[in-house]
């Protein structure tokens, strides 16, 4: 049986009825109507004004004190740092006052007002979670009812959102999704009201402002109908727009919006790479995210898993559609207990699953290249036979420079000759808490350093000629590594793509281009094409192939097969 999409539940609230409140049934636990109309008169006495208690700053000037406020409801059920309650505000705000008109009313175990309800209500001021509220509530007198809708306001860059803590809102801006991956665990999108965010080496990166991600709550039903009607992908794609949200204010720093109604977010899927021309020659770069066959070493934990991430993969590689392939985060070659080398079967296995799915003068071959024994994941390279002849075997570069050493393979293609170097420079993972983690990440100076060796050892062949190095150098644009690489004579042959296009990464809501073609100057002349396919780095992590994620989201596509977008090269050879 299919299991639901596992989001957090709103949680529950025990029956203990206030006297004239209504019971609600909510969608998105955040709205309702009455089922009784309350006793329509005003409550006799003056109060506190609400932008009084709220003050100018992040925290109320009137903080554990116990005060009196008027107000009406108007989102009937919300959670805050683990107090169930509602949210009540004046029923004209103004969208240009410095103070919020809005405020939490913490209210465990009893039923949540209507919205609407005109509420008189006397408790403490706390801060809770960061949002000003009211706790320990001893009076909730109902005053009868008011007309309220969203504040309508027009966002854009980063603004001071303390001014409308606590108040229902309508806002206007470009908002863009950042990041899905806390979508599952609490039910949370990372959003921007200013466009999409680039990785600080990319070449979108220096010109933007630091810019905050918004935290946008309250997604959980919202992404179970996108679940059930099968377009997780259309809404959730990372870059993702929508025109205006309604959301309540939980937090200006960092900025958090609580969603009262669906936001319509939007994307366009990338289509799929046009087929190369009969005179091109095409080479594609993936990185795989750990095939491994040996179960639960790394990648897949089960068989089913090893189906689904097989299938995920053929289905990218073979609408590749590559003359020659630089596969990164494959299974190393692994010696057996006598010492004598083994070959991993994760390549073998890959190409044999892809080949079935080929006519037999589209089928890959793969030099034999010997153990590698840099470390637990290899890179590798198939070929077609019928378009490329290999020259001499496939080798490792020696350097004890590199971390992961990389590939190299010479082929005769209509009479020229051709390298390929596959590529994986170190991670950016931080191993220890002793690194020093610079502007380019951990490991950066071993980065550098790899790539000097790289240019070495490209140096020192005896006829280097057209040479393409390609694969993932986990290095942006304008980061040490691609730099030096392109001063030892190296073109990078994404420079003409659209700035905007250029990522095959996604971390923490920023976009960046951590998958490379370099070529020499003879080889660049000769591009015809450059292209990031974009179906793995926007896609939501629900679309991969883990057993942990709803089967009904699951699809045997090319969608989320790695966490890295494949990249294509064309030549007109």
């Amino acid at each position: 049986m299919p299991r639901a999409l596992r989001l957090p539940a709103r949680p529950r609230r025990a029956r203990a009825p206030l006297s004239g409140l209504s019971v609600c049934t909510f969608l998105l636990g955040l709205g309702c109507g009455p089922l009784s109309e309350p006793p329509a008169r005003q409550c006799a006495g003056t109060t506190l004004d609400i932008a009084e208690l709220q003050g100018s700053g992040a925290r109320s000037p009137l903080l554990n004190q116990r005060v009196e406020i008027e107000g009406s409801v108007s989102v009937a059920a919300a959670q805050i740092a683990a107090h169930a309650g509602f949210f009540l505000q004046a029923e004209a705000p103004e969208a240009r006052s410095e103070r919020s008109s809005g405020l939490f009313v913490a209210l465990d175990g009893a039923d949540a007002p209507a919205p609407g309800e005109r509420l008189r209500v006397r408790g403490s001021v706390q801060e809770l979670g960061g949002v000003t509220a009211l706790a320990s509530v001893e009076l909730l007198e109902p005053c009868g009812r008011a007309q309220l809708s969203p504040l309508e306001i027009e966002l854009g860059g980063e603004p001071d959102l303390e001014r409308w803590e606590g108040m229902w809102i309508r806002a206007r801006a470009d908002w863009t999704l950042l990041d899905s991956s806390d979508l599952e665990r609490r039910a949370e999108l990372a959003i921007s009201p200013a466009g999409r965010s680039y990785a600080p080496g990319h070449p979108l990166g220096p010109s933007q402002t630091e810019r905050v991600s918004w935290t946008l709550e309250g997604m959980a039903d919202t992404a179970r109908a996108w679940l059930r009607a099968g377009t997780l992908s259309e809404h959730l794609r990372l870059g993702a727009r929508a025109r205006e949200l309604t959301a309540v204010v939980l937090s200006g720093s960092p900025p958090a919006l609580l969603a009262t109604e669906p936001v319509d977010f939007r994307a366009t899927p990338p289509p799929v790479p046009r087929a190369p021309s009969a005179a091109a020659l095409r080479v594609a770069a993936l990185n795989l995210d750990n095939y491994f066959v040996r179960l639960g070493a790394r990648g897949a934990r089960s068989e089913l898993e090893l189906a689904r991430q097989r299938a995920k993969l053929v289905a990218v590689l073979r609408q590749l559609d590559a003359d020659i392939l630089a596969l990164s985060e494959l299974e190393s070659q692994v010696p057996d207990p006598s010492g004598s080398p083994a070959p991993a079967q994760s390549l073998a296995d890959l190409i044999s699953a892809l080949d079935a799915e080929l006519p037999s003068e589209l089928a890959y071959s793969v030099s034999e290249s010997g153990a590698d024994g840099s470390d637990v994941i290899r890179s590798a390279i198939a070929y077609r036979g019928g378009r490329v002849r290999p020259i001499g075997p496939a080798w490792f570069a020696s350097s004890p420079g590199f971390q992961r050493a990389p590939l190299f393979q010479s082929f005769e293609a209509r009479g020229r000759r051709l390298s390929v170097g596959a590529v994986h420079l170190k991670s950016k993972l931080c191993n220890g808490a002793e690194q020093i983690v610079g502007p380019e990440g951990c490991g950066a100076e071993t980065r550098l350093a790899e790539a000097r060796a790289l240019a070495a050892a490209v140096a020192a062949l005896p006829e280097p000629g057209n040479m393409l190095l390609i694969g993932d150098f986990n290095s942006d644009a304008l980061e040490a590594p691609l730099l030096e690489l392109q001063r030892a004579g190296f073109a990078n042959l994404f420079d003409g793509v659209p700035a905007e296009a250029r990522y095959s990464y996604a971390f923490e809501g920023r976009a960046t281009q951590l998958d490379h073609a370099l070529a020499s100057d003879s080889l660049a002349r000769l591009l015809t094409n450059a292209q990031i396919w974009h179906i793995n780095a926007d896609e939501p992590e629900l679309l991969g192939y883990g057993l942990e994620h709803p089967p009904a989201a699951y699809r045997a596509d090319a969608r989320r097969s790695s966490d890295h977008d494949p990249i294509l090269v064309d030549f007109s050879f």
